[in-house]
């Protein structure tokens, strides 16, 4: 019981370690951008599709904390993407046994920059990210850290307002060109940030947040919403009705 009270005690005394990185503009819930995180980044992403090489079409995804946090153990993020096709691009079809398996990286270390968001993690978790079979011209892409240790010092308070950043996911250009390449580089394609799950320590509920922050979709190659309305003909959606597809 003193273990418990002493470690209870040590994550509400986080609150004032990190409270001044609150910024009060900003409203609790999600942000996606290409090249680094919330307003920092950028919504769209263009490829002249012309290499297999060039590195890596990095998405970051973020959290705008809401009040609560006592502490954050890991977290748990799903994304959906569509294509403005009628159906998901090969190129796009990340998942093992997909014609680019192993093109798809998960990133949860930001010790070395960008440094325009809060680095809750430092360094200190593990986690991985998956892609599930594509269903129509739409894909759902999962990833998922934590920390090794329950008690690792670095799960303290998170003030509300703070952007954290909770993953990078990197989108490298194998197989774009050449024999075996993969079609559908140059179509546009839709991606959002369907939720994140936030989990706290023992005693202390996991938080879920679904909306937005300013911005929780980015596109690829000039994919927009309208697109991914016109990619499925037979019954217009919005990405409400995209994500419920998936639940």
């Amino acid at each position: 019981m003193a273990v418990a009270t002493w470690r209870r005690e040590s994550l509400l005394a986080g609150i004032a370690v990190v409270f001044l990185l609150a910024d009060p503009v900003r409203a609790a819930g999600l942000n996606l951008s290409w090249l680094d995180c919330g307003a920092s980044g950028v919504a769209n992403r263009t490829f002249a599709c012309n290499t297999n090489a060039s590195g890596l079409h990095v998405m970051f995804g973020t959290f705008v904390a809401p009040a609560g946090l006592v502490g954050v153990s890991g977290f748990s993020a799903v994304l959906d993407a569509q294509s403005a096709g009628a159906t998901f691009p090969a190129w796009w079809n990340l998942r093992t046994g997909g014609c680019r398996a192993a093109s798809l990286s998960a990133f949860f270390d930001f010790t070395g920059g960008p440094f325009n968001c809060h680095d809750y993690w430092q360094g200190g978790v593990v986690g991985g990210v998956a892609m599930d079979p594509p269903i129509g011209n739409r894909a759902r892409i999962k990833t998922q850290a934590a920390f090794v240790l329950t008690n690792d010092p670095r799960i303290v308070a998170i003030a509300p307002n703070t952007e954290v950043y909770t993953f990078r996911l990197g989108v490298n250009n194998l197989k774009t060109v050449g024999l075996g390449s993969c079609a559908g580089c140059p179509t546009g394609v839709c991606i959002v940030l369907n939720s994140i799950v936030l989990t706290q320590p023992p005693g202390f509920p996991s938080k879920t947040l679904s909306a937005p922050s300013s911005r929780n979709t980015i596109q690829w190659q000039g994919g927009s919403e309208a697109d991914c309305l016109l990619a499925t003909p037979a019954k217009n959606a919005t990405w409400g009705g995209i994500k419920s597809l998936y639940r």
